[in-house]
């Protein structure tokens, strides 16, 4: 059985860019990587990322004094 194809707008990420991002959000959060990665890439795709892969971030912003 053929799988069909996906409708809506294709992936902008490939699989392996992905799992970069991933690892990368793993190390430093989603702010870190929006300043490591050599992508352009939004906070928001940086979000769902991590969501499909399963790392939990912590909500919010850090507090001035941890600062």
């Amino acid at each position: 059985m053929d799988e069909k194809p996906r409708r809506g707008r294709p992936p902008t990420f490939t699989e392996a860019d992905r799992q970069l991002l991933a690892e990368l959000i793993r190390q430093h959060g989603i702010q870190g990587t929006l300043r490591s990665a050599d992508l352009r890439i939004s906070a928001q795709t940086l979000s769902k990322i991590a969501r499909e892969f399963g790392i939990a971030l912590r909500p919010g912003r850090r507090s001035p004094r941890a600062a």
